[in-house]
């Protein structure tokens, strides 16, 4: 598909191209959001394969070197799987519905995350309550929330957000991955709780598995049953944990970026609540265009094999401020040492001194009407809300304050 296939703009009357309203948008974007499950499929088959040959050599490469290469390729697999994971849990990867679920569960429980809980997280509290305070990745304290934590608290906040990124993968091991991605915490409603934790245990099977056959296989071939669990369990997932936590960092949180307190004060289109983070074009093809990210909070309806093509077209339009950054170190640096704390009143990034670092885009110079405004839900985001409620107050917030 190629962006020839998108929607033409509205002309104005003297013939040029008029702001986009969210009709438009949504016009432009359709015709991506189109599954093919043939390059589903076999793009999960890809995937697994690769995990299959990076395990495969953990067990039975001899060499060290060899061991590491093949923990090195599981990691990449994981990496890929997560990639997919969230798309088919959108059920937008292939045109079964079960075939989604059936790949989503697969491949949430290979890179640990509790399918239960990432339906709820994602889909309710981050696509419903995007850079909303609590409720998403590493949500940012106010100065004075900051001042009134312990001494404790506040080097470990400030261990977050060290300029060298290392504190990412420790807030995400630390605060939410325990909760948010394994067992499920007060936060979730009671009725979807038991189904929370056969999920988690159906992970806690699959590393018990996964261990066991990392011991066994060695030992029987009398290797080191411990270079094949550090090959071949720790290093895949810790390129996972690292590459996931960085990814949902750097997707919501950049000097241009707004936060808000709560979801009513939401004044800002879904294409620019989000970063579009460039790398090169083999990364972005390795990992499913994951990075290609203000497209999917208009339509999560859009499949990887096409995402690329549709932020393509999003950036195309008159109207969408699309917050775009390369991926640099030197970026990545910027970005953590410029965004700490968030005045939330007077929307601006400050540092523990207080002193403003960055301001955000000014949504009254965004175009576009706020998708609620234009439609009664997001394309892709499902869940059933809670008996007498609507849908958009379904969910209970999770406090993830750094108290």
């Amino acid at each position: 598909m190629t962006s020839a296939l998108a929607a033409p703009l509205t002309k104005s009357r003297t013939g040029g191209e008029t702001p986009a309203q969210r009709a438009d948008l949504q016009a432009r974007i359709a015709p991506f959001a189109r599954a093919d499950s043939f390059q589903g499929y076999k793009s999960f088959a890809i995937d697994l394969v690769i995990y299959a040959i990076g395990i495969a050599g953990v067990l039975f490469v001899p060499s060290l070197a060899g061991k590491i290469l093949g923990g090195l390729a599981a990691g990449a697999g994981l990496v890929n799987l997560g990639s997919l994971s969230h798309e088919a849990a959108h059920g937008s990867m292939v045109r079964s519905r079960r075939g989604n679920k059936l790949i989503a569960v697969v491949s949430l429980t290979m890179i640990l995350f509790n399918y239960r809980l990432w339906i709820y997280d994602h889909h309710v509290l981050h696509h419903g309550r995007t850079n909303v305070k609590h409720d998403n990745f590493l949500s940012p304290l106010t100065l004075a929330e900051y001042r009134q934590l312990s001494p404790m608290r506040r080097a470990l906040y400030r261990a977050y957000h060290s300029e060298w990124a290392a504190g990412i993968l420790l807030y995400y091991l630390l605060e939410r991955w325990p909760t948010v991605h394994f067992v499920p915490g007060s936060y979730l409603p009671r009725r979807y709780r038991m189904s929370a934790w056969g999920y988690a245990a159906l992970m806690v099977g699959w590393a018990a598995a996964l261990l066991g056959l990392l011991i066994i296989v060695p030992t029987a071939r009398h290797d080191s049953a411990l270079a094949a669990v550090l090959c071949g369990f720790v290093l895949p997932y810790a390129i996972w944990f690292t590459v996931f936590s960085m990814t949902a960092f750097l997707q919501h949180t950049n000097p241009r970026l707004r936060w808000y307190r709560d979801v009513d004060g939401i004044a800002s289109p879904p294409e620019s609540l989000s970063v579009h983070v460039g790398v090169p074009r083999f990364i972005n093809h390795m990992t499913h265009y994951v990075l290609e990210h203000p497209v999917h909070h208009v339509s999560a309806m859009i499949p990887h094999y096409h995402l690329k093509q549709a932020q393509t077209a999003l950036a195309g339009l008159t109207a969408p401020s699309i917050i775009a950054m390369k991926f640099t170190a030197a970026n990545m640096r910027s970005v953590l040492r410029r965004c700490k704390l968030y005045d939330y009143e007077g929307h601006a990034w400050v540092d523990f001194s207080g002193a403003v670092t960055a301001i955000p885009l000014d949504p009254a110079t965004l175009g576009g009407l706020l998708p609620d405004q234009a439609q009664p839900g997001s394309p892709g985001v499902f869940f059933p809300p809670e008996p007498g409620t609507a849908a958009n107050a379904a969910a209970k917030p999770v406090r993830h304050e750094q108290a």
